[in-house]
């Protein structure tokens, strides 16, 4: 039986409590948050103790691994807690809000060697295993990333969420998922464009988000990447493709479905001005993972490294998750336009 523990019990700690009660092997002994009312609320569902301090809970309930799903800007303290005690930690995406801060984290982890996996998802889906997979048979040489939600029409997150320079918005909170997934797949990026619009509410005190944006990203490979993000659309949608000198590719991560297109064949010639019914692309290769929580994957790979104590299949340790937010604040820097070089 694996002894858990929650530091940050708002929103995205449910999704990953959820998935974690429903395993046998695993118990909820504690839930640290600065809101009472919040650690409660997911003790009535989840059970528990509560505990106001993290060196409190960590000490009382001695946990064999913790979840830490503060705001990105409070990520520095319980990291450390649970290096210092040895207690391999779970860290929700960004790794945090500053850069510099990061990398004093990062250089403080390194000296404890601890073992910490970031949150970024898709990393361990099975159709990101499958589209890597089934592009590295071919030359891909762009790449078009879209994300759209509703949540500046909504105004359904927490206050602090629209307050860029808190959360990142949709950008270094968000996109950053996007972003990380590119990275895994292609490498590093070389240098990045960018440009952002709010068309429907007006930036001011409190309200500082970009609704909507784009970026054009070059790597140090010659992919040619876009990411379109969005606030103030319909629905939730997070997809991507990319063009090969093979095939054509289409993921759609919420999902999990991948297919790989055969080029499109035109029957007949042009005659008279007009082109014959050209036979639709049909995919040559599809993949559909199952209807498991996208969270299911990644907490059932970490709980297995906590178990076997085996972090070679680590999808993404600090470090790594550190040069996502690196590219971030590129990305965010090149929103301003121009051309911004990543060293």
């Amino acid at each position: 039986m694996i002894k858990i523990g929650f530091i940050g019990t708002g929103g995205i700690s449910a999704a990953h409590l959820r998935c974690l009660q429903k395993r046998r092997d695993v118990k909820i002994a504690g839930l640290c948050d600065v809101s009472r009312e919040n650690a409660l609320k997911r003790q009535k569902e989840f059970g528990g103790d509560v505990f106001s301090g993290i060196d409190e809970m960590l000490d009382r309930v001695k946990p064999d691994a913790v979840w830490i799903c503060t705001p990105p800007s409070v990520r520095r303290a319980p990291l450390l807690a649970c290096a210092d005690r040895g207690i391999p930690a779970f860290c929700e995406k960004p790794v945090e809000r500053s850069v510099a801060s990061g990398r004093q984290i990062a250089a403080e982890l390194r000296k404890r060697k601890a073992k910490v996996q970031i949150g970024y998802v898709f990393r361990s889906v099975p159709a990101a295993q499958a589209t890597r997979k089934v592009i590295s048979e071919d030359k891909i040489h762009l790449v078009h990333s879209f994300y759209t939600c509703p949540v500046s029409l909504t105004m359904g997150l927490p206050k602090w969420f629209y307050d860029k320079a808190k959360s990142g918005g949709a950008l270094i909170d968000q996109a950053t998922h996007n972003l990380d997934f590119l990275r895994y797949l292609f490498g590093e990026v070389s240098e990045a464009r960018g440009t952002a619009r709010n068309p429907v509410h007006k930036k001011k005190p409190g309200y500082t988000i970009d609704e909507t944006l784009g970026l054009i990203l070059t790597f140090r490979s010659g992919i040619v990447a876009a990411h379109t993000h969005t606030w103030v659309g319909d629905t939730w949608r997070n997809e991507m493709t990319f063009s090969g000198e093979k095939n054509f590719y289409r993921l759609n991560l919420n999902s999990g479905f991948m297919a790989c297109e055969k080029p499109v064949k035109v029957t007949g010639k042009l005659a008279g001005g007009k082109v014959k019914k050209p036979v639709p692309g049909t995919a040559s290769f599809q993949f559909q993972q199952d209807s498991r929580s996208i969270y299911d994957y990644q907490n059932e790979l970490f709980l297995k490294q906590v178990a076997t104590g085996n972090w070679k299949s680590n999808p993404s340790d600090y470090s790594d998750g550190l040069k996502t937010l690196e590219l971030t604040h590129v990305c965010d820097r090149a929103l301003a336009g121009g051309v911004v070089k990543v060293k």
